[in-house]
């Protein structure tokens, strides 16, 4: 009942904050009240659920009052091909014309058969005059969305969802995605009449008679809003200099300026959003301080890296920023997947929006899901995914202080958070979550699993037997193996060895909740079943994915018996195992390249000594719980003899667990060296 009364408070923290939340801070915010909730307990009593249902009402009840400027805006990418397009057919002429004119110019018209420049025109243009977007799915919009503040300076800030619309998924040619020319319309409101617009460029801004002025700013002005202005539009469009690909954004100008009324109406709904938060928790929640604020320190940290990193890298960010993900990647799929999804089940149809996009999954097929609840709290953000990476540390720091002490959890998390080469780095798992792909969120989730299942087994060192605990593990498991199933093999691991501890023990309820948590990996097979009429327990192309097999390893080990040394499956092998044990891989500048080779001879001899504990746990001469770590490592290895590309992000999980174990390892051996205690100086 207190596990159930906690996702109810959750949800009242949602909507107490707002849906979709966009602002960094509210996401933030957000999270804070949610680790309250992990790091507490709940305080009994019915009158205070009613008082928090109170609270819930009070806040949205207040926040409805408050005047807004709820501006109908209709956006879209400005593409064109031909004549009698959608913009064409829609736009004001004199617009369309002038913008036309600038799109030419940078985009010369060429006829087809379209060679590789032109690779966006095999794309087409858009369907609609203006598209859809997330921010909307809680909020019925006049076009593409009501928006109440205005201000950005790139094509990320301004939260586009065509950018990431499957339809444009081009990536080489003249047209940079990154680029992207696009068009706004503002419909003025009675709640915007005294704040202004400021920009740089060009508008359009409808007179009285339907006409349109045309004003340009040289540098960056304004125009205020006033009563003639009231359903008037304004037209804007943004195109990138030729030749240049990020760089043009700087000179990127759009703002409102709220009037007096709408800044203090503002403020006003921020003060109710930290009230309602604080005051719910307050009223519901009895956190473990010490806990809870270790817990914080960690996420502020984190966040603190991940603003760092963003400052010095380049293309896709985390958080509030939503630009466009690279042509022909995972995260492009997974954002056009996720986004169509969504508004499937808004409509109601959730039998379209369970379907993800393919009748038999294709390749992985956990992301597009998480996507998708990211469109519904989030909107068109990351901030999901950017709140999830932050709590990898928090996760990383509680795996190593069950294994070894405190003051060492610190310093191993320390190095996590700032160590730029290598595994079992923060900055690896940021530039895969950067661009979309899964497998930071499929090992943090996997990590936390394993966390929960050593501290509900006290042969492993745990000391608590919660069932709600032991059904999160299983859940967090499974969601890691539909996010990324190479980790299957370590999930199905961990799965058994607490299984078969529970069933020595005849706690038969521990693997019984535990199944429960793990079956929501059935989905896989049962989602193929529904929709694609055939058993697949996981993807259609595992031959594609799996190009080398078992049958090649024989056939490659009785060549070398014979002495032939040139035969294809011998090939394939060396190439498949040089592939997974050599070189350091990538790095973020080239003057870290001599630490990378450090790191990964670091990281070789963590798989030699993760095998050494794995077999002196077999032999029962080793600590069960980081045999139990060991193990599951190299059962993260099986795969990658297997699969068509043992980069870094598919190896992720089988390094970082065998970098884990070889911290253990050395750790605890210098733990167990006895203390020299110098003899008092001689008189």
């Amino acid at each position: 009942m207190s596990f159930a009364l906690k996702l109810l408070c959750m949800l009242a923290l949602v909507l107490v904050t707002g849906v979709p939340v966009i602002e960094t801070w509210e996401a933030i915010l957000l999270m804070a009240g949610v680790m309250a909730l992990v790091f507490g307990s709940w305080r009994p009593g019915w009158s205070r659920v009613a008082a928090m249902a109170g609270i819930v009402a009070l806040v949205i009840g207040l926040k409805a009052l408050l005047p807004r400027a709820d501006i109908a805006e209709a956006h879209n990418a400005f593409l064109v091909i031909g004549e009698g397009e959608p913009l064409q057919r829609e736009l004001p002429p004199v617009i369309f014309a002038r913008w036309k004119t600038q799109f030419d110019a940078i985009y010369p018209p060429d006829p087809g058969p379209y060679e590789p420049r032109s690779a966006w025109r095999m794309s087409g243009v858009p369907r609609t005059l203006f598209t859809s977007s997330t921010d909307a799915l809680w909020r019925t919009p006049k076009y593409t969305r009501q928006v109440d503040d205005i201000r950005f300076r790139t094509l990320g800030q301004f939260r586009a969802g065509f950018a990431n619309d499957g339809a444009y998924n081009y990536w080489t040619g003249e047209l940079r995605r990154e680029s992207m020319p696009f068009y706004v319309m503002y419909e003025l409101t009675p709640a915007a009449v005294g704040s202004s617009l400021a920009w740089r460029g060009e508008v359009f801004w409808q007179r009285g008679d339907g006409g349109f002025d045309h004003i340009v700013h040289a540098d960056v002005g304004t125009r205020p809003i006033t009563d003639a202005d009231v359903g008037k539009l304004v037209y804007a469009a943004f195109f990138p200099t030729p030749g240049e690909l990020l760089t043009r954004n700087e000179e990127l100008y759009f703002e409102l300026r709220p009037s007096m009324r709408l800044r203090l109406a503002r403020w006003v709904q921020d003060l109710l959003t930290i009230l309602g938060v604080v005051s719910i928790l307050a009223l519901t929640v009895r956190p473990r301080w010490p806990s809870y604020l270790r817990a914080l320190s960690i996420l502020a940290a984190a966040y603190a890296v991940m603003a760092g990193f963003i400052t010095i890298s380049l293309g896709k960010f985390l958080g509030k920023t939503f630009p466009p993900q690279g042509g022909g990647d995972d995260g492009l799929a997974f954002e056009a997947w996720g986004k169509a999804m969504a508004f499937a089940a808004r409509a109601g149809d959730w039998y379209e929006a369970m379907r993800g996009g393919q009748d038999i999954y294709s390749f992985t097929p956990g992301m597009r899901y998480f996507r998708m609840i990211e469109k519904f709290v989030f909107g068109d953000t990351n901030h999901l995914y950017a709140l999830l990476v932050a709590c990898v540390p928090i996760v990383v720091f509680y795996l190593c202080r069950h294994l070894l002490r405190e003051r060492w959890a610190w310093v191993v998390t320390g190095v996590f958070l700032l160590l730029p080469v290598g595994n079992l780095s923060y900055l690896k798992y940021l530039t895969n979550a950067k661009l979309g792909y899964g497998e930071a969120a499929a090992m943090g989730l996997l990590l936390l699993g394993l966390v929960l299942l050593l501290r509900t087994e006290s042969a492993w060192g745990g000391r608590e037997r919660s069932l709600p605990t032991v059904w999160l593990a299983g859940l967090a498991l499974a969601a890691s193996m539909i996010l990324r199933p190479n980790v299957s093999y370590a999930v199905i691991w961990l799965g058994a060895a607490y299984s078969w501890m529970s069933w020595n023990r005849g706690d038969l309820w521990r693997i019984v909740v535990l199944g429960c948590g793990l079956a929501l990996a059935l989905w896989m097979p049962l989602h193929n079943w529904i929709y694609g009429g055939r058993f697949v327990l996981i993807m259609s192309n595992s031959a594609d994915v799996f190009p080398i097999g078992i049958g090649e390893y024989v056939s490659a080990f009785g060549d070398l018996l014979r002495g032939r040394l040139e035969t294809e499956p011998v090939k394939l092998v060396a190439a498949q195992m040089n592939a997974w044990l050599s070189g350091p891989g990538p790095v973020i500048v080239d003057a870290l390249l001599p630490a990378a080779w450090v790191a990964y001879i670091a990281r070789l001899s963590a798989l030699a000594v993760t095998c050494w504990v794995a077999v002196r746990w077999l032999r029962g001469r080793c600590a069960t719980d980081l045999g139990i770590v060991a193990v599951a490592a190299l059962c993260a290895h099986v795969p990658l003899l297997f699969i068509f590309d043992v980069r870094d992000r598919y190896a992720m999980p089988a390094w970082d667990l065998c970098l884990v174990t070889l911290i253990v390892v050395v750790v605890r051996q210098l733990q167990a060296r006895p203390r020299v205690v110098p003899r008092p100086a001689e008189l």
